[in-house]
Formats: C-alpha cells, sequence, structure tokens
C-alpha cells in the first residue's frame, strides 16, 4: 500500500492511494467523513459497525460517514493494482480499531454488495473543491505522477459535480 498525502489546507485534505493487496487498517474518524473515488481497479469498503461490504469501480464515490469504523481493500484479483483518492472535509482525525485482525476476519469470502449510491455530501464547499480540481490540473504535487494527477483532478471534478451541498445525514451517528 502506498499512501500520497500532498494537500491539506483550508478544511480540506486530499490523498491519493495506491493498493497493493495490503488494506487500509480498520479506522474511523469523529470529525471528517471520507469520501473515495475510485479511479483504477476495484475497491472493497467493509463496514463492522453496520455489517456491510461494497464494492466501487473506476469513476464511482462513496462515503462513510464519521464515526463509523471502516477499511479500504483492493477488491481486484491478485496482482491487479487498485487506486482511490481521498477527499476528507473538516479537521482531520483518525482512530486505528485495536483487535483488527480479528475484525478483518469477519469480512473474509464475504461477497461485496456493488455501491449504487454515486452522490457524496461535501457541506458548502463545492466551489472550494473546484477551484482546488484546476489548481491540481494546473500544478502537479511533487508526489504524483501525470496519471495520478489527471486521477486527483478528475476524483476532486467529480466530488464537486455529485456532490450534495449539506452535511451526510448519517455523520455522526453509527448505524
Amino acid at each position: 500500500m502506498e499512501m500520497k498525502e500532498f494537500h491539506y489546507q483550508d478544511g480540506l485534505r486530499v490523498s491519493l492511494f495506491n493498493l497493493d493487496h495490503k488494506a487500509v487498517p480498520y479506522h474511523f474518524h469523529n470529525e471528517v467523513s471520507d469520501m473515495m473515488y475510485c479511479s483504477k481497479g476495484q475497491i472493497t469498503i467493509e463496514l463492522p459497525d453496520t455489517d456491510e461490504v461494497f464494492t466501487v469501480h473506476p469513476d464511482q464515490v462513496f462515503q462513510v460517514p464519521h464515526p463509523n469504523k471502516h477499511r479500504f481493500v483492493n477488491g481486484a484479483p491478485v496482482g491487479t493494482p487498485s487506486r482511490y483518492v481521498l477527499l476528507q472535509i473538516g479537521a482531520f482525525d483518525i482512530n486505528f480499531v485495536p483487535a483488527a485482525k480479528d475484525l478483518a476476519s469477519t469480512f473474509a469470502e464475504r461477497a461485496a454488495t456493488p455501491a449504487t449510491v454515486d452522490t457524496v455530501y461535501i457541506e458548502d464547499r463545492k466551489g472550494d473543491i473546484s477551484k482546488l480540481a484546476d489548481h491540481f490540473e494546473q500544478e502537479r504535487p511533487e508526489v504524483l505522477d501525470p496519471e495520478e494527477q489527471a486521477d486527483v483532478v478528475a476524483a476532486l471534478r467529480c466530488f464537486a459535480s455529485r456532490g450534495v451541498e449539506s452535511a451526510h445525514p448519517r455523520s455522526g451517528h453509527s448505524s
């Protein structure tokens, strides 16, 4: 797994993850939701709080409202890399889940449901997200290669175009 953190300013945090077959550890956030855009391969999202597993394909988005526990896994066949762009709005926080190995075993071999909701909740930040896409289209962060830069721009434009300008209705509540 390769995580590239390259922007955290004015309450917008943007990162890019290249996943081999190691998963991002189970975690949760008290203040921010994870909005992810799959740009390559297939991403599986495991949500222990709701006992759900979803699959996200390229050009699809998915949002995990806080404070739900979750992890992102490469859901593509072994040997196939996957990539996603992560957007978080607000004050970043992260809490890793103890005994995650036990938690992971409960999701092993479970079939995932294709993600069907194609919107994210972006509060009142549509203009800021669009400006950030314009910025990254003109200036490539050092840590990104040109393909990753294009993926970040596509993700931010997707978040802005599909974003609902309100807080996630389930944020702050575990289901």
